[in-house]
């Protein structure tokens, strides 16, 4: 028997990586125009030459920073889905299934869901931003489905 994803979440990082963006952007920009001005000014050649080597390092700076950021986007693969059996955790190749059984309380704790597990001590700390306690409801409203049985939807 197949088992269907009902929900499906990942975690919106898009302003901290604008933040990001723009710091490089600015560095590109402070470096390459500091490793030109340099050519059309009179300033003493050691002087233009040490400001030719900031910018270069400035502009070399913002290239690395920008293009990790864009491989860091990238790469991140964290999502929670929610199933017919329970709710599955990936993180970036590290999966957590909790069945609807095993789930004894969801909250949440400052951007974190928190779920803890009956018959463990440790919870399991999701972070979902700002959508945590609109996510806390969906997986409320699921599990009461699924200890109920209205949750399946496999043939």
């Amino acid at each position: 028997m197949a088992t269907y994803g009902k929900d499906f979440f990942r975690i919106d990082r898009s302003g901290p990586t604008k933040r990001l963006l723009a710091v490089a952007i600015v560095l590109v920009l402070v470096g390459s125009t500091s490793i030109g001005a340099h050519l059309v000014t009179r300033l003493n050649e050691s002087l233009g030459h040490l400001i030719s080597l900031g910018g270069g390092i400035l502009l070399l700076g913002g290239l690395v920073l920008g293009f990790g950021t864009m491989a860091m986007m990238l790469f991140e693969n964290v999502y929670l889905q929610i199933l017919d059996t329970g709710v599955l955790f990936h993180d970036n190749g590290k999966e957590t299934k909790v069945a609807w059984s095993e789930l004894d309380e969801i909250a949440v704790d400052d951007g974190f869901l928190v779920l803890k597990v009956k018959e463990s001590d440790e919870a399991i700390r999701w972070f979902a931003g700002k959508m945590a306690a609109e996510i806390r409801k969906k997986l409320d409203d699921a599990r009461r489905k699924a200890l109920h049985g209205l949750l399946k939807t496999t043939s």
